[in-house]
């Protein structure tokens, strides 16, 4: 992603937009538009960034051709699912990961094993994703913190094993085998062959 700063916080600002949407392997271009607010560009789309909840200002943006104006002052979900409109093409199939029988959707954020579906949090799916794209090799509880958590930290509370526990109960219950596992003094992995599930 190309990224030419306008102002010092735009980066903090666009933070989460540029982390959903490389969760789904996708990059965000953004362009510089002289003084003003940056400018994004969504496939075909060029979506103008507003840092203040600013009505004058995004009717004058409308008024001059603009498709989307966005913002931190908006929802965070809601802003995603308005950029993403701009960059999925419903005639073409949508970037997945698949391991084995698992096949996890990065636009739509679906994922389902053996053709069922699994309902996850936002933090399960992040872990889930992360994991997939290691392809066997095991995360550390550490890199879970980082790439999940964005913590260079350990804070010293569970919620990685709390986040695995849960994960596990949803992925692999009700499975001949399982895929997440525990790799001793290394961190968790998601295996296509990790053998038979066990009490």
């Amino acid at each position: 992603m190309r990224v030419e700063r306008d102002r010092p916080g735009q980066d903090r600002e666009l933070g989460p937009l540029v982390r959903a949407l490389a969760e789904r392997g996708l990059a965000l271009p953004v362009l510089k538009q002289g003084t003003d607010t940056p400018l994004l560009r969504a496939g075909g789309a060029l979506i103008h960034w507003q840092a203040q909840d600013d009505p004058d200002a995004r009717a004058r943006a409308f008024e001059q051709g603009a498709l989307e104006v966005i913002g931190p002052w908006m929802q965070e979900r809601e802003m995603i699912a308005r950029v993403l409109r701009f960059l999925t093409d419903p005639d073409r199939p949508q970037p997945r990961i698949i391991r084995g029988d698992l096949v996890i959707g990065l636009i739509d954020r679906s994922v389902e094993r053996a053709g069922r579906p699994i309902d996850l949090l936002g933090r399960e799916f992040a872990l889930l994703v992360h994991l997939a794209r290691r392809n066997g090799e095991p995360s550390s509880r550490m890199e879970l913190l980082q790439a999940v958590w964005r913590l260079d930290f350990d804070p010293g509370t569970n919620s990685v094993e709390v986040h695995m526990s849960r994960l596990r109960a949803k992925v692999d219950r009700g499975f001949a085998s399982a895929m997440l596992r525990t790799v001793k003094g290394r961190g968790y992995a998601l295996c296509v062959d990790a053998g038979p599930i066990t009490a």
